[in-house]
Formats: structure tokens, C-alpha cells, sequence
């Protein structure tokens, strides 16, 4: 059995050209080990290589601690238990009926919910196993979907039987598509493709139109602060001539302003 790696996280096994979903396995338990949540069965097969099987345990069913009661205490609980079970309405069996056969239905086993006898399997049991192959740090393991157990002889040459007429019968020929299959699962995964590829392009577009909404606020944030520079470089331009003509008016209202300007810096070293 060889394995090729997809897409897919999982790897596909493969029998000569023959996809493999699931395995069986016919052996006997030589080890069992627990661990939490769940156990582990080591299957030799007459192989001459032993294969582990896993199989996810349920969980443990809740303990309560009743607190203890004085023996007096014990004995009025129990009386009052007796008057309440007798004084239950009809509807209540009925109800109870009627959880019975939602509990009674048949649950599909698969490897999250196991079919498995948890106290019949043990070390030297004959198992018959269905499983999922798996591979745990480059190890092939099985994971569980149901074990039977074998009681005696004849079942287990029965399946050695079925495995036998299996592989004669449809493993040792190819495995062959139809035409209409081919071209089915090409549509399936042309159709995958486009819609990967569509979903990649929806993204590119929507990153692009952020990285533009981004540079259009910094462009608009640049051209107010702009705008603010220039308005405020034009107030103090507007300020300096405001000054200057105000000094102007006022060396020609005042001309002896004018002579002690145009006198300023000649006799400062003489003190006048």
C-alpha cells in the first residue's frame, strides 16, 4: 500500500491503483495500552508484522459523592422516596418509553464513536477490525471504526475467507473509471478551482481597494495641511505690509521722524 500526498491534508493509500478508505484487520490482541481519551490495541495478523490500533475511548461516566446522612435521616428519605414513587403520574411511563426507544436507536459507528466492546477486548482476544489508515509521526497506525470479536475458529477462517475472495475478485484487477465518472469528477473540480480562484481575486481587489482608500486620506490630509501653510505664510505677508505702510504713513505725518532715521547709525561713536 503506497500513500500520495494532495491537496487534501491526509494522504491517500492506494492497493496497485485502488483508492483505500478502509482496511480490516484479523488478528489477535497481543498489547493494550491506555492513554487519555483514548486506547490503543496492538493486532498481530500472522504477517509477521504487528499493526496498532486506535480507537477513541468514551468518557468516564460522572462520579457523584452523596453526602452521608445520620441513620434516622437515611430512613425518612426513604419513606418520602416510597410516597414519591407512588404518587408518579401515567405520563411519566410513557415518557420513559419513549426515551427508551430514542436511546435503543442504532448509532453509525465511525472514528470519533467507535463500535467497540471495551470489556470483551483484552489480551488474547481475536478482533476483527475495521479501521481508517493514518499515519502518526511516520508511523501507520488504524484508526478504529468497529471491532468484533471473534468467539471461535470458523469465524475467524470466514474472514480470513472474505479477505481472500476480496482480493481475487476486485483488488487484483485495475481499477477502471467510466467515462461519465471522469468527466463528472473534472467538472467537480474545475468548478473548485474557479471558485478558489475567484475567492483569491475578491481578495486581491478588496486589499487593493483598502491600500487606495488609505492613499486617498493621506493625499487629502496632505493637501489641507498645505492649505493651512499657505493660508497662514499669506497672514504674515499681509501682516509685514500692514507694518510697513503704517510706518510710512507715520515718517510722513512726523518728518523729524524721518531725519532721525536717516541719521540713525552716523553719530552714535560721538554720542548724538
Amino acid at each position: 500500500m503506497v500513500s500520495a500526498t494532495g491537496d487534501r491534508q491526509r494522504a491517500l493509500y492506494h492497493f496497485d491503483n485502488h483508492p483505500v478508505k478502509w482496511v480490516r484487520v484479523t488478528g489477535v490482541v497481543v498489547a493494550v495500552d491506555e492513554f487519555k481519551g483514548k486506547k490503543v490495541y496492538t493486532v498481530d495478523d500472522s504477517s509477521g508484522m504487528c499493526i496498532e490500533c486506535t480507537a477513541i475511548a468514551p468518557p468516564p461516566p460522572p462520579t457523584t459523592d452523596a453526602p452521608t446522612l445520620p441513620p434516622h435521616l437515611n430512613q425518612i428519605a426513604s419513606l418520602m422516596h416510597v410516597q414519591t414513587a407512588a404518587k408518579k403520574p401515567a405520563d411519566d411511563k410513557n415518557k420513559a418509553k419513549g426515551d427508551g426507544k430514542i436511546s435503543e436507536g442504532k448509532v453509525v459507528p465511525s472514528v470519533l464513536s467507535p463500535a467497540v466492546p471495551w470489556e470483551e477486548v483484552d489480551v488474547g482476544t481475536v478482533v476483527k477490525v475495521k479501521a481508517r489508515v493514518n499515519n502518526y509521526w511516520d508511523t501507520i497506525q488504524l484508526e478504529v471504526v468497529k471491532i468484533e470479536v471473534l468467539r471461535c475458529t470458523d469465524q475467524e477462517v470466514r474472514c480470513w475467507n472474505e479477505v481472500a475472495a476480496f482480493k481475487r475478485e476486485v483488488l487484483s484487477g485495475p481499477w477502471v473509471v467510466s467515462k461519465e465518472e471522469e468527466e463528472r469528477c473534472r467538472r467537480v473540480r474545475e468548478r473548485e478551482l474557479r471558485h478558489a480562484r475567484k475567492g483569491r481575486v475578491e481578495r486581491q481587489g478588496g486589499g487593493n481597494g483598502a491600500a487606495a482608500g488609505v492613499e486617498e486620506r493621506r493625499k487629502r490630509k496632505e493637501a489641507e495641511r498645505r492649505e493651512v501653510e499657505r493660508r497662514e505664510e499669506d497672514a504674515r505677508r499681509r501682516k509685514a505690509r500692514e507694518e510697513k505702510l503704517k510706518a510710512k504713513e507715520k515718517m510722513k505725518r512726523y518728518s523729524s521722524l524721518a531725519v532721525l532715521k536717516a541719521a540713525k547709525g552716523k553719530y552714535d561713536a560721538l554720542g548724538i
